[in-house]
C-alpha cells in the first residue's frame, strides 16, 4: 500500500497544483471585484473594477494574477474606512494615547510609576531557586512593561507642551488657553 502512494503521490500532488493554478485567474477577478465593491459609492466601485480588471489581464501567468489581486484588498479596505470618517486602530490608539498623557487625568498616568518600582523590588527579592524563575520573569516584565508605559507618555507630555508653546508663540489662542490652564497666567 505504501508502494503505491510513493509512486501515486507526484502524480497527485501535480494534478492538484495543476488545477489550482488554474484557477487562479478566475480567483483573481472574485478577489479584484470583492476589493472594488467594499468601496460604498457605487460609481466609484464600478470604475474601480473596471480599472483594476484591466490591471489584472495586462499580468502574465496565472498565480502572478492572483498575487496582484491580493495587494488590491487592504488598500481598498482603507479607502472604505476613509471615506467613511473612521480612524484606523494605529490612530485611535495614538489618539487615546495623547489625549490620556495631556489632559487632565495625566496624574493617574504617574500613579503607575510607585507599583511598578515596588514590583520590580518584589522580583529582585525572589530567591534564586528551581521553579522561581517564572515568577520573577512575569513580575520584571509588568514593572517595565508599566515604566516604559510611563516614560513614553511623559515624552509624549513633553512634544505636546514644546508644540503648544509653538502654537501659543504663533498666536493660537487655545494653545495659548491650554499653557495657562496647565501652567497659571503669565
Amino acid at each position: 500500500m505504501n508502494d503505491v502512494l510513493l509512486y501515486l503521490a507526484p502524480f497527485i500532488i501535480t494534478m492538484v497544483l495543476n488545477e489550482t493554478v488554474d484557477v487562479c485567474p478566475w480567483l483573481a477577478r472574485k478577489v479584484i471585484r470583492w476589493s472594488a465593491h467594499r468601496i460604498p459609492d457605487l460609481d466609484q466601485a464600478l470604475i474601480y473594477d473596471e480599472e483594476w480588471t484591466a490591471y489584472l489581464d495586462e499580468r502574465p501567468g496565472k498565480l502572478l494574477k492572483l498575487i496582484y489581486a491580493l495587494t488590491f484588498v487592504l488598500p481598498a479596505l482603507e479607502m472604505r474606512r476613509d471615506m467613511a470618517g473612521r480612524l484606523s486602530w494605529r490612530r485611535r490608539i495614538v489618539q487615546r494615547h495623547t489625549a490620556f498623557w495631556t489632559g487632565p487625568r495625566m496624574m493617574w498616568g504617574f500613579a503607575g510609576i510607585l507599583p511598578s518600582m515596588g514590583l520590580e523590588m518584589i522580583a529582585e527579592r525572589i530567591p534564586t531557586a528551581q521553579g522561581t524563575d517564572p515568577l520573577f520573569y512575569v513580575l520584571s516584565g509588568l514593572a517595565t512593561s508599566i515604566m516604559v508605559y510611563s516614560s513614553t507618555g511623559i515624552a509624549t507630555y513633553k512634544r505636546f507642551l514644546k508644540r503648544q508653546q509653538v502654537l501659543a508663540a504663533a498666536g493660537d489662542a487655545e494653545a495659548q488657553r491650554h499653557l495657562d490652564d496647565w501652567h497659571g497666567h503669565r
